[in-house]
């Protein structure tokens, strides 16, 4: 059966710095009409960057949604203009003070697409010259540096909970068997 959705009527309701809510109207596959609320967002890029002696570099941040700290691969949204490759790479040298050589692409993924649109790209840093952070203003954060074994293990006893995160930790455990 088709269940794709027509847009009837796009409805702005709000318009912030790096999001906007929408409430569309739209037609369903069998003729009949329904509402929508959705976020849409930019995008963002997140990086797994393990170290040569099997290291994760992971951010412990305040999340205010949820009211607690997270454990969070680096990441960040990516500004207009700006690729997402070249977005993982600012927020690395930004959040956590390493210099990528280079990136492998580890996918892109939805985080919660029954209310957003967002599209977070994830990647994969094992080649990188460490160095300082330089965080934005009002950014605040304390920089992990954890076995991977040690990650994935929180990532199974549901530690991690981050789902860009434990994406991350997956895809790479899966790829190095």
């Amino acid at each position: 059966m088709d269940c794709q959705e027509k847009t009837k009527q796009e409805k702005l309701i709000y318009k912030g710095r790096i999001l906007s809510l929408y409430n569309d109207d739209v037609i369903l596959a069998d003729g009949s009409e329904s509402a929508r609320e959705y976020v849409h967002h930019n995008g963002g890029s997140g990086v797994l960057a393990v170290d040569k002696e099997g290291y994760v570099y992971l951010v412990e941040q305040f999340r205010y949604p949820y009211r607690e700290m997270l454990l969070e691969i680096p990441a960040g949204k990516v500004d207009k203009g700006e690729s997402a490759y070249d977005c993982a790479i600012r927020e690395l040298k930004e959040e956590v003070g390493l210099t990528a050589k280079s990136l492998v692409d580890l996918g892109l993924i939805y985080p919660s697409p029954g209310y957003t649109d967002e599209p977070l790209h994830i990647f994969l840093a094992t080649e990188f010259e460490i160095g300082e952070n330089r965080l934005d203003e009002h950014e605040l954060l304390n920089v992990k540096k954890i076995k991977f074994t040690d990650a994935l293990a929180m990532v199974e006893q549901n530690q991690i909970k981050d789902a860009k995160t434990v994406v991350s930790i997956l895809r790479y455990a899966v790829a190095n068997k």
